[in-house]
Order: C-alpha cells, then sequence, then structure tokens
C-alpha cells in the first residue's frame, strides 16, 4: 500500500511540475517521469505488457519527439515571454486533491488489489479489455489528460494583435 501511495505521489508532482515549468524543456523531462512512474504502477498491479507499452512508447518515442519539437521552437517561445500568472492557483489545486486522495486513494487500491487475477487465455478482447485491465485503462487516460493539460499550460492561445 505505501508503494502504491508512493508511486501516484510521485505521478502527482511530476506532472504538477510539468505543468508549473517554466522551460518546455523541463515540461517534456517531468512528463517523461510521470510516464516512468505510471508504467512502474502499470508493473506493480500485474499489468507488464502495459507497462512495457507505457516505459517504451509514452516515456521513449514520445519523449524523444517532444523534445525535438522544443529544441526546434525554443528561440521563438525566448522571444515571447507570457504571463503564468493563472498557474499560481495550482498549488492550491493540487493540495485540495491531495486531501482528497488521502481519503480516497485507500480503498482505491484495495478495490484494484481485489481485481488482480491472471487472465487465463479465454475469452474474448472485451472480456480482457473491460473487466481484467480496468486498471490499465484508468492509467491510460490518467496519462493522456496529464499530457492535454501539459500541452494546454506550455502552449496558450494566442491571440493576434
Amino acid at each position: 500500500m505505501t508503494y502504491h501511495n508512493l508511486l501516484f505521489t510521485l505521478a502527482v508532482l511530476f506532472a504538477l511540475w510539468a505543468v508549473m515549468a517554466k522551460k518546455l524543456l523541463t515540461s517534456a523531462i517531468m512528463l517523461a517521469l510521470v510516464s516512468v512512474t505510471v508504467s512502474l504502477i502499470f508493473f506493480n498491479l500485474g499489468a507488464p505488457w502495459a507497462g512495457v507499452f507505457e516505459l517504451s512508447v509514452c516515456a521513449g518515442l514520445i519523449t524523444v519527439l517532444f523534445i525535438g519539437a522544443v529544441s526546434l521552437i525554443r528561440s521563438t517561445e525566448e522571444k515571447h515571454p507570457e504571463s503564468r500568472a493563472p498557474f499560481y492557483a495550482l498549488p492550491l489545486a493540487a493540495a485540495i486533491f491531495a486531501i482528497a486522495g488521502w481519503f480516497y486513494l485507500p480503498a482505491f487500491f484495495d478495490e484494484l488489489a481485489s481485481w488482480r487475477r491472471l487472465a487465463d487465455g479465454s475469452g474474448t478482447i472485451g472480456t480482457a479489455l473491460w473487466d481484467l485491465r480496468r486498471p490499465d485503462l484508468l492509467g491510460q487516460v490518467l496519462m493522456l489528460a496529464a499530457g492535454v493539460f501539459v500541452i494546454k499550460s506550455v502552449f496558450p492561445r494566442r491571440t493576434e494583435k
């Protein structure tokens, strides 16, 4: 249980750091660390294929592409600094989520532990995906949401003057 809490806490801290970072390169590296943490969660929950996919594709390939794109656009971004004032409310939101997580995550982990079972190789893909691998889908959705929030925060809408 403590290991789960540590991994989820690290994932949240890395995600917040990715959103709060002033440099795009730091955001990309923090997203890679979120992905590594999520892959460790997958391995710990008995989903090695999802863990390998998360580690190789999200932490590896996508991070390399993102860092490459950041290095190409860095010079134009440094010429036009933008206000980061709206992001100063993020620590308050993180504190609210941490307090809520303190109460809800232990029951969530107990439920996840009750779902852990090995697939016997029979059945349909729907059964494997929606019944046996529900925690994997939750992790993928959380990774997607973290990526969307970081992209929205580092590439805000620009107004034409």
